[in-house]
Order: structure tokens, then sequence, then C-alpha cells
């Protein structure tokens, strides 16, 4: 769904709490919030779904938009004036018809050029009914507007999202109602006598990836322990439990290794425990193709059950999206948004699967096989991460003290996260040939008892002449 991003976006335009949400109750009325809603009577009419029709009109080979009379996008849309300057709108940006981010652009020139006092209403008034209304009868005009069950409707849908949004950024859009918050952060219990945490080097962040165990057991003592001498080891026991059968992931012998877990305590309470600090770089998803989200997502686990418990999956999930919010507001994330890396546009947010997908991890389904038994994905998350967010401030500013030295000091930490054996699939053979040649030699160190290629860090000019030197001697030409 859409509504976070909606909200924002009508938000930033100065529009009251109020005003935002009787728009906003109207426009899911229209269209269930789906940009490319095609109007349900007009698609057996006309032989379109909602995708195939937005397809066809962008690429020209369905020319009767503008006159069709079908109501289409968050707005339904239907005479022939307006479909005419939505389309020419949505073409001279180089959009499709059916982007969100177009029409709600779109949206905002008709309010401000041709319903100059539908805006003011939405800009001043204190009353999602009154917005309602005024958006009903002046702007949207549908047949029935002046039914007072359509009018109480749209109304109730409006306050749907007046509940959602504007009470929620009353009561923690400054972060202080959170459950997670810098000066109450999620428990602690790091487990520094694991392989994880002895060999995981420090990466720069760039997100949030979610995991779910795979196994019948929503205990976290499974998982964590706290070190053998670690100063509050009887407290830490007595919260999570003794795992008696010493399979916990405090061992050198688990070659894995998540920044936090979600799971019941001792008490049956859920919770999130973190076990290391967020800029350690993950052992959590392993690689694809293309690379490796291990590089920059904070990683955790939720402790699965036997799925089926929708008790038990509400407040994992809830507690999921808090600390996940928790992180994006600590590290200054977008959650609605994306980030470049190894070629590929991330989201912010992912999940495992997500990452296989995108060939930046190992082909497990989580948490894609749970979520959508309970009606969610991992845009569901994202909305309701953005949802809590709502009010805070989550770009990143200008960092007043970057100087040369802090830029060396990030272009140090930036090198060191690539320095590593991290590689793709596609280029094992090239890279078994480059080393039993002796063209790359790597770096005199070793990771995980094999030496250290380092196959992701940049290549210098010298780096570069001493590899075609060294080919050059293997080819007698020197």
């Amino acid at each position: 769904m859409n509504e976070a991003t909606i909200w924002r976006f009508l938000k930033s335009q100065g529009m009251t709490d109020a005003g935002v949400a009787g728009l906003m109750g109207n426009l899911f009325a229209e269209s269930g919030l789906n940009p490319k809603n095609l109007q349900n009577t007009y698609e057996k009419k006309l032989g379109y779904t909602d995708a195939t029709y937005t397809a066809a009109v962008d690429n020209g080979t369905y020319t009767n938009f503008v006159r069709d009379s079908a109501g289409y996008g968050l707005c339904q849309w239907t005479y022939w004036t307006r479909k005419q300057a939505l389309y020419a709108f949505c073409k001279a940006i180089g959009a499709s018809i059916g982007d969100l981010d177009a029409q709600l652009r779109f949206l905002m020139k008709e309010l401000s050029e041709s319903f100059k006092g539908v805006l003011g209403v939405l800009m001043t008034t204190t009353s999602v009914r009154e917005a309602s209304d005024i958006v009903l009868l002046q702007f949207e005009r549908p047949a029935k507007m002046n039914d007072s069950a359509v009018q109480q409707k749209r109304a109730e849908y409006g306050q749907t999202y007046y509940n959602q949004f504007a009470i929620m950024a009353a009561e923690k859009g400054d972060g202080s109602k959170m459950k997670y918050t810098s000066a109450n952060p999620p428990m602690k219990c790091f487990m520094r006598q694991s392989s994880w945490y002895k060999g995981a080097g420090k990466t720069t962040i760039r997100g949030v990836l979610w995991h779910s165990t795979g196994a019948n057991n929503p205990n976290l003592k499974r998982y964590i322990q706290p070190d053998d001498n670690a100063a509050d080891r009887a407290k830490m026991l007595e919260l999570l439990g003794v795992n008696k059968s010493g399979n916990d992931w405090n061992h050198i012998s688990r070659e894995a290794g998540v920044h936090a877990w979600i799971g019941k305590l001792a008490s049956g309470d859920v919770t999130s425990i973190q076990v290391g600090e967020w800029d350690k770089k993950a052992w959590g998803c392993g690689s694809g193709k293309k690379g490796s989200c291990n590089n920059g997502w904070i990683q955790f686990e939720i402790c699965e059950d036997n799925l089926s418990d929708p008790v038990y999956f509400e407040k994992v999930y809830r507690e999921a999206v808090e600390l996940t919010a928790y992180l994006c507001k600590l590290y200054n994330l977008d959650p609605q948004g994306t980030v470049t890396y190894s070629g590929v546009k991330v989201p912010v947010i992912l999940c495992h699967q997500d990452s296989y997908q995108l060939g930046l991890g190992s082909n497990h389904g989580d948490v894609l096989h749970w979520l959508p038994k309970y009606g969610k994905s991992m845009q569901t998350v994202r909305d309701d991460v953005s949802a809590l967010l709502v009010g805070t401030n989550t770009n990143k500013e200008e960092d007043d003290d970057m100087d040369v030295t802090r830029f060396k000091e990030l272009w140090g930490e930036m090198r060191k996260e690539l320095q590593d054996n991290d590689s793709s699939k596609y280029s094992e053979e090239a890279r078994a040939w480059a080393t039993s040649t002796g063209l790359i030699a790597g770096n005199g160190t070793e990771i995980n008892g094999e030496p250290n290629y380092m196959w992701a860090d940049i290549l210098t000019r010298e780096q570069f002449v001493t590899v075609l030197y060294r080919f050059a001697k293997k080819m007698g030409m020197v």
C-alpha cells in the first residue's frame, strides 16, 4: 500500500493533518490508493486490467485514454480535459501515467490552479469531515456525492488515516514514545565468543535486512547466551533462560552472525536483543552472483514458531517494526528509499529472500514464507516503519564537521569493507586462474584460513601495471 508515501507527500505541501486525512479518505474510496487503478466497470468493457491498460497507454498501443470516459488513477480522473492534462503532464516529465509520484504532483497542480478553494480548506482545516466533504463535493464529484451515507463513509476512511498517521505522529513523532530511542535502546547481550564477533570488521550502514530462523522455536535462549565471563551473565541467564543443549550462536563453531534477535524471553515476553555493534559487517545473508547485502545492512533474526499463531506473529512483527524504525532514526535511513550497491538498486529495508532475488544473497525464503500468511509484505513493513517515523527527521543533514581528515577516515573505512574475499559466482573460474598463475597475490593476510585476495577492492594504477608485468613475464615478453 502507498499510505505512508502519500501522507508524507501531502504533508510536505503544507496541508493540515485533517486536510490530508480527508483527501486520502476520498482517494481510497476512488482507487484504493492505487495509481494504476482502472475503473472496475471498464476493465471488462475495454478488455484491460490495471497493469495492461497502463502499459498500453504508456507504449502507445492504446490511443483513446483521453476520450474513453474510464476513471483512472488515484483520483479516478474521468473527464477528458483532466485526463488529457494528466497524460500531458506525465509525458512532459518522462513518467508513466501510473507513476505515484507523478500523479501526486499532478494532483497538487490541479488543486493549486483549478481548485484553489478546496486547497485552501485542506491547508487550514482541523476537521476531517470538513476536508472530506469539500473534496467529495467540489473536487471528486461522483454521481452519489449528495448521499449522506457516501459522505459519512468517506469521512470514516479519512478518520482512519488520521488515527493511523496524525495521532501516531503526536504520540511518537519526536521518537520519545517509540519503544526504542537513543535514551532507551534495545537490550544488549554481546556474544563476543562467536566467530562472527571475533572475525567481522566494520561496514558502512546502508539499511536493515530481516531474517527469520526457519525453525519452530520462538525462545531467544536457543540462539543467545551471554559470554562465559560476562559481568551480567547471571542476570542475562535469568532473563533468557539457560540453553542446556549448548547450541546457541555464541561459539567459534558457528560461522554466521547477525546484529540482533527477536523472540521470547524466559518470561514469555517478546523483545529484541542486540548481540553486536550495529556497524559490524553481518554474516547473515550469504552471497549472490552480484555480491552480498552483508556489506552494509544491519540484520536481525526473528525466532519462528510453527507459523500458525497470529498472536505471536503480531507481537514479533510489531517488535521488528519498532526495531527497524529505531535503526532508521539512529542512522538517518529512509524506510521507503533505495541505495545503489554493486550496480544494483537495493531497498533500504528488505529481507533475505529479497537479497537473493537481487543477486546479493543466498537462496533463502525468509521472511516471505511467513509475512503473507498474515497479510503482510516488505512494503507493509516499510509503510509501518514510515508511520512510526512520521514527524521525525530521517533525512541526512549536511555534516558540518566534514573536512579532509574526516573524509580520509571515511575513505579508509570504506576500503576496509572491500578488502576481503567477498566475490561473485560468475568470476570463480577467472579468479582460480589468476591466483594459480600468480597474477593476483593478495595482501599477505588470511581470512578464515584462506589468503585474502581483496576481490572487491579498488585497483590502483600501481597494482594494474604490476598485474600486467606479471602477465608479460608469464608470456615471455619481458
